[in-house]
């Protein structure tokens, strides 16, 4: 009683005290603006720089405008500098600029200069204009001698070099240059300009006017990169934009895929014609939008590579584009119908669901299938499109059962479909099972499974010889079951003792290696089917899902490249030979262009499990099914 007394007593004096600092804060706020206009001048700048560190630049400008009106005449560079970059974290890049130019013009050669200099080039480089911007920095770098902050400097020389800059303008900074490390980098510049439009003679010439004594250290890789081509041929390649989520939720997808990509320009048997320009979307739909209508307006990119998150891939579906836009996996269903330039490159859950179907009906003739699939939205939708598919070819499967919660216990449904089972065998084969005990299966699963499930060895020895559960039944010729990710544990390991002789058909959720193979549940799914948008997935574990992403990466990059030299490197010839591209073959995915507008890959891998492997048994368009070549 004591203790509750005193935790009452203590609750009220914290909700008083909340109440206070609540009331506090609100008389705070309402009277900030009088009280900042009492204080003294450093009082006001440390008020104005507080704000900016916390990251109230909103705040932070209008005390500093505040402080160069009332009481510095604006003649105060360290606010006006501060005022400057407060704007530029707003987004306000007019006022920032003109900020800046007014700090540049009225104290020249300040002690604030280098940042004011380093400021433009960041604002450029923000808004794309990365030749204005390289040039401010290099002005910027002749004024500083501190090592780290050269560092800083170089690494968004390099970032701008990277991306590209107007020759002509590089070529006008290199004749006005004096400094020994900037004639150098301007130098490196127009090497890698050479290199990217595939101007041989150029290239090396330039190449080998580069004294590597003068190049700062941070170029040192791009100089060796560059050096490892000048006794090769160049072909030019073209700018795709990459759109990646490298930040938040879905970062591990968008490494996997960099990765892939990074990978598939390593590879030396294939002459690429392809730089990537990587931006990063933070899985964000809003940021996706923006940074797609900026890259739509830049006409030196000749396509785009992404999305890959669903929310990202929706907030661009209504864009009106004049380049094409190629989406890596998560085709949402419908939309390629609705967005003609965008180009899915693995088939959609509808797809491979349908898929599924037609390969159980059309290719392997059965008549007899069941379906066992979780009921949540997502997973209803695909298993829907699997039985709109057996409709359509005239075949209603003869059992169908759906499940909700985590599937620890699905003893209901697994009897329904093998009561089912028991109906379909002939009345004569039925006359000599001798009395079999139909119900005998009632009593199993009375309890909760909470990892793997295994029969108890006292059920199994109280069977008798006529029980109908040691009955193997055939009359199902193939069971459908798409289980949610971290469902196998339950599912394999309860679906072996209802004895069905059947062929299972799962989803990529089965290829958690690791589980799969164990004896409880391997042995008894063997042959089992799996109509994916990848083969050999290296699935090991639940945890390596999105290695499949630095798989597409590769080959989707290969069929990238074999469609760039024919564009002549020209948006709309690029679609052109979209339109009417020959199927793709990779090593891991085949690309075939179907549907309305041709723009949803309409090929999946059809993988076998047998033996503790995953197979690729061939590959399937829906009406071709085409073999793997051992």
């Amino acid at each position: 009683m004591t203790n509750f007394i005193n935790t009452s007593y203590y609750l009220k004096f914290m909700i008083t005290r909340f109440k206070y600092v609540f009331f506090f804060l609100l008389i705070t706020e309402a009277q900030s603006a009088q009280e900042f206009d009492t204080l003294s001048y450093l009082q006001k700048f440390d008020v104005a720089v507080n704000s900016y560190k916390e990251g109230r630049y909103k705040l932070a400008e209008s005390y500093f405008k505040s402080i160069l009106i009332n009481d510095r005449n604006y003649e105060d560079p360290p606010a006006q500098l501060l005022m400057a970059k407060s704007q530029y974290n707003q987004n306000k890049f007019v006022e920032a600029i003109r900020s800046s130019n007014s700090l540049l013009s009225n104290y020249p050669n300040s002690v604030y200069e280098t940042q004011i200099l380093i400021l433009l080039g960041d604002i450029f480089l923000k808004q794309e204009k990365f030749t204005i911007g390289f040039e401010y920095y290099l002005m910027a770098r002749k004024k500083v001698e501190d090592i780290l902050y050269l560092n800083e400097i170089d690494k968004r020389l390099s970032l701008c070099l990277s991306i590209g800059l107007r020759e002509e303008k590089i070529e006008g900074l290199l004749f006005q240059e004096k400094d020994v490390s900037n004639r150098a980098i301007i130098n490196l510049s127009r090497a890698y300009q050479a290199y990217y439009l595939g101007v041989n003679y150029d290239f090396k010439i330039i190449l080998d006017s580069i004294d590597p004594y003068y190049l700062p250290s941070y170029f040192t890789n791009i100089y060796s990169r560059l050096k490892s081509f000048e006794n090769k041929d160049l072909a030019r390649a073209a700018t795709v934009a990459v759109l990646l989520p490298l930040t938040g939720k879905s970062r591990q997808k968008g490494e996997s895929y960099l990765l892939g990509l990074s990978k598939f320009l390593e590879v030396k048997s294939n002459q690429n014609y392809i730089r990537f320009l990587i931006y990063d979307t933070g899985g964000i739909g809003a940021n996706t939008l923006m940074l797609l209508k900026k890259i739509n307006q830049n006409k030196n990119i000749i396509a785009v590579l992404g999305p890959i998150t669903r929310e990202g891939i929706h907030s661009i579906s209504g864009l009106d584009l004049d380049l094409p836009v190629f989406i890596p996996k998560s085709t949402p269903s419908h939309l390629p119908e609705l967005a003609q330039n965008l180009f899915f490159l693995s088939p959609s859950i509808e797809t491979i669901a349908r898929r599924t179907a037609q390969m159980m009906i059309q290719e392997l003739g059965f008549t007899k299938i069941a379906v066992l699939s979780p009921a949540d939205i997502q997973s209803k939708i695909s298993t829907d499109h699997f039985i709109d598919a057996c409709f359509q070819m005239g075949i209603d499967p003869v059992a169908i059962e759906w499940y909700i919660e985590k599937p620890i216990n699905i003893s209901k449904q697994l009897k329904n479909i093998r009561k089912m089972a028991w109906d379909l065998i002939p009345e004569e084969e039925l006359e000599k099972g001798e009395n079999l005990k139909i119900d005998s299966l009632d009593a199993l699963f009375d309890v909760d499974v909470t990892d793997f499930f295994e029969l108890p060895k006292e059920q199994i020895e109280s069977m008798s010889k006529n029980d109908s559960s040691k009955v193997v039944l055939e009359t199902i010729q193939a069971i459908y079951i798409p289980i949610r990710p971290d469902e196998l544990r339950y599912v394999g390991t309860q679906l072996p003792v209802y004895n069905f002789n059947t062929l299972i058909f799962g989803n990529e959720n089965w290829l958690n290696m690791k589980l799969l193979n164990k004896d409880i549940i391997g042995p008894h799914v063997q042959g089992m089917r799996i109509v994916s948008d990848i083969s050999a997935p290296m699935y090991d574990d639940q945890d390596n899902l999105f290695k499949n992403y630095y798989l597409l990466a590769v080959d989707q990059g290969k069929f990238l490249n074999s469609l760039i030299l024919k564009s002549n490197f020209k948006r709309k010839r690029l679609f052109k030979e979209l339109r009417r591209s020959d199927d793709f073959h990779g090593d891991h995915i085949s690309i075939a262009f179907k549907g309305l507008n041709k723009n949803e890959s309409g090929s999946s891998q059809v993988l076998e499990y047998k033996n503790k492997k995953i197979k690729t048994l061939g590959v399937y368009d829906g009406e071709t099914f085409t073999q793997t070549i051992e």
